[in-house]
């Protein structure tokens, strides 16, 4: 599952991308200030800079974090951060990219997050940002995650509702990242129910114990 993952997010991270021009059409050459830079290539490029650290790069010759085999933390929490990418599949595919959390509490049996600040293509091309938060809550903690998330997102005259399931790993021994999808996403776009893939990638510091009383 985590090739596959990592197939997925390399070509959804590799879809966005920006630039600009200018033109003279006579007289003395004018040079235009260059317009400030977006600040959601930066967020790309953390992105491309997480992904690569959680699932490695092939190209570059980095390894991933390999599996978690060994016993989850009895107690304790952690709270991973990280990125989400959606494709929408359609006559002019969608491609969303946002901020993804995931808070897990390993006493409790809990699992509590959200994705949100989406951005991304709209059907006529550009990037679009996108509002809503797709919420995230899980059954029992263990080495299989099963993530149900449900949500609604809305941009570029798109209104995109999803519900569903996200499987998923832990990474590292010590625990380090946590990685899930649902390559079968059901999404409903403006009424229309359309393919989707969803994936998640994020880290963390590390367990943090209760403190004794």
């Amino acid at each position: 599952m985590i090739r596959v993952i990592w197939v997925m997010v390399c070509v959804l991270l590799a879809a966005c991308g920006g630039g600009g021009g200018g033109a003279n059409y006579g007289g003395d050459p004018v040079i235009p200030p260059p317009p400030p830079p977006d600040p959601r290539l930066a967020r790309l490029d953390e992105y491309r800079e997480q992904k690569i650290r959680v699932l490695g790069d092939a190209v570059s010759g980095v390894t991933g974090m390999a599996v978690m085999t060994a016993d989850l933390p009895a107690q304790g929490a952690a709270a991973f951060s990280g990125f989400a990418t959606l494709r929408v599949e359609g006559a002019q595919p969608l491609i969303l990219s946002g901020d993804a959390r995931l808070d897990v509490d390993f006493g409790a049996g809990q699992v509590s997050g959200g994705m949100d600040r989406f951005f991304g293509t709209g059907p006529g091309g550009g990037a679009t940002d996108y509002d809503g938060t797709i919420t995230i809550t899980g059954g029992e903690v263990q080495h299989d995650l099963r993530l149900h998330y449900t949500g609604a997102l809305t941009g570029a005259a798109q209104q995109l509702a999803l519900s569903g399931d996200m499987a998923g790993k832990f990474l590292n021994d010590p625990l380090r990242a946590v990685t899930a999808a649902d390559l079968a996403a059901r999404v409903v776009q403006n009424g229309q129910h359309r393919d989707g893939t969803l994936v998640i990638v994020a880290e963390t510091e590390g367990v943090v114990m209760p403190q004794p009383p």
